[in-house]
C-alpha cells in the first residue's frame, strides 16, 4: 500500500516527471553518443560555443522563468508565485506597451487567483505554501 502524507502530495506528480525526465535525457546522450562513434568521433565531444548566433533569447528566457518560478514556490507560495511569473511570461511575450502590461497584470492576478481557489478550495487540494501564502477559507 503507497503511504502518501496529505501536506506534501503535491509533490508526487513532478517527481514523477523528474524520473521520465532523467530516462529520457539518459537516452538522449545515449543515442548521440552512439551515432558519435558510428562516424569515428569521440562519444563525449568537446563542447563548442554556449549559444549559437542568432539564438532565440525568448526561450531562453522562458527556461530561466520555469526555473525561477519552480524555485520559488516553496518559497513565496503558490498565488502570489503564479501572479509574478503568469505576468513575466506573459511581458516575455506580449511586450511592454501599456496596454499589454494592463492586460498581462488582470491575466496574472485573475487566473492565479482562480486556480489557487480552484484546486485549494473546491478540489482540496494542497498547494505550495511559503512566506506569503494567501489562505482561502
Amino acid at each position: 500500500m503507497i503511504h502518501i502524507v496529505y501536506s506534501t502530495q503535491h509533490w508526487i506528480v513532478p517527481k514523477i516527471v523528474i524520473g521520465i525526465l532523467i530516462v529520457f535525457l539518459a537516452a538522449i546522450i545515449i543515442t548521440e553518443g552512439m551515432a558519435r562513434v558510428k562516424v569515428g568521433e569521440p562519444f563525449f565531444k568537446k563542447p563548442g560555443k554556449f549559444f549559437k548566433d542568432n539564438c532565440d533569447y525568448v526561450k531562453l528566457g522562458t527556461l530561466i522563468l520555469f526555473f525561477g518560478y519552480i524555485a520559488c514556490l516553496n518559497v513565496i507560495g503558490f498565488t502570489i508565485t503564479s501572479i509574478i511569473f503568469v505576468f513575466l511570461f506573459n511581458v516575455l511575450y506580449a511586450g511592454t506597451a501599456p496596454k499589454s502590461l494592463l492586460i498581462s497584470i488582470l491575466i496574472a492576478v485573475i487566473s492565479s487567483v482562480v486556480i489557487a481557489v480552484m484546486f485549494g478550495v473546491i478540489f482540496n487540494i494542497t498547494l505550495p505554501s511559503g512566506i506569503c501564502t494567501i489562505p482561502f477559507p
